[in-house]
């Protein structure tokens, strides 16, 4: 064995590398994948939120502020981050140039420095009737933007009569 040993010194220490940057590569793969790095999922982008952070019984009062216009069927108000995200469901007889005004007058519920803090996104619905085609819109506000940005994917239908 001996002699073995010391005709493939060479080898054996090959091997003996191998082998450590083995188990320090598999050390590590289980420590990143199983461990993660130890931080939150936002890591530094929420730093300073204490100073603007929206309480429950805030959030209410302003879904409760939005449900009370005749034209809303209900509201809701999700934060995630620093992500506004809120959900306004429109009765039948409101227009979506309507809709759009009862959005942009709840921004006015939240103070410069929440609007500076956290972006806002839209979600404005109205289930189609027979005397509506209702509507499906989505907006935004960055925080950098000082308006609301619509997107334009409602399906309108042109017909032309001779």
């Amino acid at each position: 064995m001996k002699k073995y040993l010391k005709e493939n010194k060479t080898l054996l220490i090959l091997m003996l590398i191998a082998a450590f940057c083995i188990v320090i590569s598999v050390v590590l793969l289980f420590k990143y994948f199983y461990f993660g790095n130890g931080g939150t999922k936002f890591g530094s982008r929420l730093d300073g939120i204490e100073n603007v952070e929206i309480k429950d019984d805030k959030k209410s009062n302003i879904e409760s502020t939005i449900s009370a216009s005749e034209l809303v069927e209900s509201s809701k108000i999700t934060i995630t981050g620093k992500r506004i995200d809120i959900r306004i469901v429109f009765l039948e007889n409101a227009t979506l140039t309507e809709a759009e005004g009862i959005a942009l007058k709840s921004l006015d519920n939240f103070s410069d420095e929440e609007k500076a803090f956290y972006d806002f996104e839209f979600t404005l619905k109205q289930q189609a009737t027979e005397k509506t085609e209702g509507f499906l819109i989505m907006g935004a506000k960055n925080v950098n933007g000082s308006n609301l940005v619509w997107n334009n994917n409602n399906s309108t239908s042109s017909s032309e009569e001779e």
